[in-house]
C-alpha cells in the first residue's frame, strides 16, 4: 500500500517538474502584434480589384506602427475545369489566385519585399449555379486569408532581419 502512495507521489512530482520546464521555456509565437514593426500606409491596386480589396481588408490590421509601407498589389484569378464526368458535365473547378506584391518603405523608397503569392484550390460544381458561385466565393475568401497571413509573416521576417 505504501509503494502505491510513493508511486503516485513521484508521478505527481514528475508531472509538476515537467510543467515547470514547459512553462519556463520562453516560447513566443512568431506572429504577434508586438513583433510587427511595420504599418501599411497605402495600397496601389492593379488587376482584379475585388480580390485586391479583400486582401487589403485582411491586411488592414497592420496599421499604426512606426514604419510606413506602400504595397503595390497586382491580383489575378484563374478558374479552370478540374474534372468532368463521362457525359461531359463539369463536376469540379480549380481556382488559382495570385498576388504580385511589392512592399516599399514610404520615406526611404527602399524595397522591403517583392514576391508572388499563389494558391489554388478545388471546389465542386453544383446543379444550381448560385450554389457553385457561393462555393467559389467561399474558397476565394479562404485562399486570400491564407495569402494575407503569408504576406504578414514575410513582412515580419523582413523587418526582423533588419
Amino acid at each position: 500500500m505504501t509503494s502505491c502512495k510513493l508511486y503516485k507521489t513521484l508521478l505527481c512530482f514528475y508531472f509538476i517538474l515537467f510543467l515547470s520546464f514547459l512553462l519556463s521555456c520562453g516560447y513566443q509565437p512568431l506572429l504577434n502584434e508586438n513583433s510587427k514593426n511595420f504599418s501599411i500606409k497605402s495600397f496601389n491596386i492593379e488587376g482584379n480589384k475585388r480580390l485586391a480589396q479583400i486582401l487589403k481588408n485582411n491586411l488592414i490590421s497592420s496599421r499604426n506602427k512606426s514604419d510606413n509601407l506602400i504595397l503595390n498589389i497586382n491580383a489575378r484569378k484563374n478558374r479552370s475545369i478540374a474534372h468532368k464526368n463521362s457525359t461531359g458535365k463539369i463536376t469540379e473547378y480549380n481556382l488559382k489566385i495570385s498576388f504580385d506584391l511589392t512592399a516599399i518603405e514610404s520615406v526611404s523608397r527602399i524595397q522591403v519585399l517583392s514576391k508572388t503569392f499563389t494558391l489554388d484550390g478545388n471546389y465542386k460544381a453544383s446543379d444550381l449555379y448560385s450554389d457553385t458561385l457561393n462555393r467559389e466565393k467561399k474558397i476565394t475568401n479562404e485562399l486570400i486569408e491564407t495569402i494575407a497571413t503569408q504576406i504578414l509573416t514575410d513582412l515580419s521576417l523582413a523587418y526582423e532581419e533588419k
